[in-house]
């Protein structure tokens, strides 16, 4: 199977994907959103990426689709063991084993442990913990990267520590309406350190 070949096959696992998590009601990202983030991906050529948040692994393989340079990885945290089973299996299932790295854990306390720097950070997780998320994973996003958080106006009540924390700080960000239900949180990394940390409670 050459490369062409390759990319339409997981082009059409996808597609099978998306109507398993339709029919069983996984979490997933939506279509819109997939092809903004796609495209995002896309434009900044993006080398090192963190996803908080697998699901089934869909979003995982489409991200992994607009990039083809050796060098690019992709890192993805699951808390859930029966859904990163799953990842494991469809990223297997796609051959991208090679550089794409689930890790079974709660994200509170793997994010610590990660050595890479990411220019690319993905939050789809449990939402009241957004704010922690974020407060664990900007240390490790370079300058000029780029943070993106799912369901940002549907969960907003779950997440008004988050907000707090954004105004406090004074970190700008963007509201994206990519589609009805899932508006995304988008900003670009511009401030090396913050000044303002909010006490952990876990």
């Amino acid at each position: 199977m050459n490369k062409k070949e390759l990319n339409i096959f997981r082009e059409k696992y996808i597609k099978e994907l998306r109507l398993f998590w339709l029919k069983n009601n996984v979490p997933n990202i939506t279509d819109e959103n997939s092809r903004f983030l796609r495209d995002l991906i896309k434009l900044q050529k993006t080398k090192n990426m963190l996803e908080i948040g697998s699901a089934n692994g869909f979003s995982a393989i489409q991200f992994w689709l607009e990039l083809e340079s050796i060098t690019w990885k992709l890192t993805t945290i699951e808390f859930s063991e029966p859904s990163q089973k799953q990842v494991i299996e469809n990223i297997e299932a796609v051959w991208l084993e090679s550089t794409v790295t689930s890790i079974r854990a709660n994200a509170l306390f793997e994010i610590p442990k990660l050595k890479d720097i990411y220019d690319f950070v993905f939050i789809d997780a449990m939402k009241r913990r957004t704010k922690d998320f974020f407060d664990l994973i900007y240390d490790k996003v370079e300058l000029g990267g780029i943070i993106v958080v799912d369901d940002v106006i549907k969960f907003k009540e779950k997440m008004w520590d988050f907000w707090e924390y954004l105004e406090k700080n004074e970190i700008s960000y963007s509201i994206l309406p990519i589609d009805e239900d899932d508006w995304i949180l988008f900003m670009i990394k511009e401030k090396e350190n913050l000044d303002f940390r909010v006490k952990k409670d876990y």
